[in-house]
């Protein structure tokens, strides 16, 4: 039902309707329904105490199961052919208040009911869900399990393959030339991404699809320019099809290196083969073919930060105030910044206004990456503890582990002799470096030198 009626503020949330109006709309829906009904349910934004005045009346009237079994004494029989789901759904148009107010009603299988609770939501984007309702009416057979404050549904398994399958999807449409066919694939991709990257993810819960879409865009661990990818993907910024391929195609190349750490629970999903492909390299060959007709363009970001931070309540990203991930994107050297005068009057910049910045472990010593930063990028690290870089290739600021949980806790900065480079003293969090190296210097070259006589 759709309650969104009586007096309240235009501003505010409209109030439910009284006892009265909702034991009358149980009881004419239990006479107008050609199932017997075992229990009433008031879901959505009003059981959420979200709606507004404009809100449907969301019920589902739970009936007797389709295989003939009933609810309890004096419940007779279901008539209706076995095996088929029942959902049938019927709209109202009610006075309510002087207006017209939509009630909109599905009749479900209290069954069937019930046994989706433990399946996930196809709206929430593979996130768990945890939505408020409100037990109307129910014969006492059936009160003490449907009669739930909160209506939980489990999250979604990682569906790496079909991810894959999707993207596969999206490239046959570029080829074909089907514009309409590389949107369709592309939001049907976005959708899947976040139940792949959760493994990776703090966990959260979701009580309805705006909500579910806010999470999904906001997840911690993401690729670099997740939001913008899944926006396009999804319809909800323009572009082209073959920027929207490229999106897709950055998303999933993106999410592998962060789920890799996670195979074995994509083994446990999806079999061993697929695991092994993702560890082995396969599946990063695969999408390589993919990306050839997609022409995807990898992230330069030296922060793609490979392997996620820990797992679910082990922690949290809380950025710094004045250190957000990105901001003052104006191009050149000559960005607003408040640094301390008398530290930038000594620095020497390179043309763009940077610094190059050397950052090594404070306890060992040892070198972890090279990164740069501009003054206000200089301000930001030494003012709230958070390394924070420029990206050349974005024209951005990024906080290192905002994305990927492998922070960087400023300990010590040092200036050089000549002002043109930084000594950054950090206590690292996970891998510095975006392949999942604890240090970006991992590749020995061989030194050879001519032999000295004495």
């Amino acid at each position: 039902m759709k309650i969104g009626f009586g007096h309240h503020d235009a501003v505010g949330p409209a109030q439910l309707p009284d006892t009265a109006f909702l034991d009358d709309w149980a009881a004419r829906l239990r006479q107008a329904a050609d199932r017997p009904v075992v229990g009433i349910m008031l879901r959505g934004s009003h059981a959420r105490r979200a709606a507004t005045e404009h809100s449907d009346v969301d019920v589902d009237v739970l009936v007797v199961a389709d295989d003939g079994r009933t609810a309890g004494p004096g419940i007779r029989p279901a008539t209706s052919r076995r095996g088929t789901p029942y959902a049938a759904r019927r709209a109202y148009l009610t006075e309510y208040g002087g207006r017209l107010v939509h009630v909109s009603v599905a009749a479900r299988d209290v069954r069937s009911w019930v046994r989706r609770l433990g399946q996930p939501a196809d709206w929430a984007f593979g996130l768990p869900v945890t939505a408020p309702a409100r037990l109307l009416w129910a014969v006492p057979e059936w009160r003490r399990r449907i009669d739930l404050p909160v209506l939980c549904q489990p999250a979604d398994e990682p569906r790496l393959e079909e991810l894959v399958a999707t993207l596969g999807k999206v490239a046959a449409a570029r080829v074909a030339d089907d514009p309409v066919g590389v949107r369709l694939a592309a939001a049907d991709l976005a959708r899947l991404c976040p139940s792949v990257l959760r493994p990776a993810n703090p966990s959260v819960r979701v009580v309805s699809r705006r909500a579910a879409l806010t999470a999904a865009l906001d997840l911690p661990v993401a690729p670099p320019g997740y939001r913008h990818d899944m926006l396009l993907c999804l319809g909800l910024r323009a572009g082209d099809p073959a920027a929207v391929g490229a999106a897709a195609g950055r998303l999933v190349t993106g999410i592998l290196p962060l789920i890799r750490p996670y195979a074995d629970e994509i083994a446990a999903t999806h079999g061993a083969d697929l695991a092994e492909a993702l560890v082995d390299g396969r599946v990063d060959r695969y999408l390589g073919e993919l990306g050839r007709v997609l022409r995807t363009v990898p992230p330069a970001s030296r922060d793609t930060s490979a392997v996620p931070g820990p797992r679910a309540g082990e922690w949290s990203t809380v950025p710094a105030p004045d250190a957000p991930l990105t901001g003052a994107p104006a191009p050149g050297p000559a960005r607003p910044s408040r640094l301390d005068p008398a530290i930038a009057a000594k620095l020497r910049r390179t043309p763009d206004g940077l610094v190059a910045a050397v950052v090594r472990a404070h306890d060992s010593g040892e070198v972890l990456m090279v990164a740069w930063m501009d003054d206000e990028a200089l301000h930001r690290t030494l003012t709230t503890g958070r390394a924070t870089y420029w990206s050349r290739s974005r024209g951005e600021y990024w906080v290192k582990g905002a994305t990927s949980g492998n922070h960087q806790y400023v300990r010590s900065v040092a200036l050089d002799c000549d002002g043109d480079a930084l000594l950054v003293g950090v206590e690292q969090v996970g891998a510095a470096c975006h392949t999942g190296q604890r240090t970006c210097f991992f590749t020995d070259l061989p030194v050879s030198s001519p032999e000295v006589t004495p």
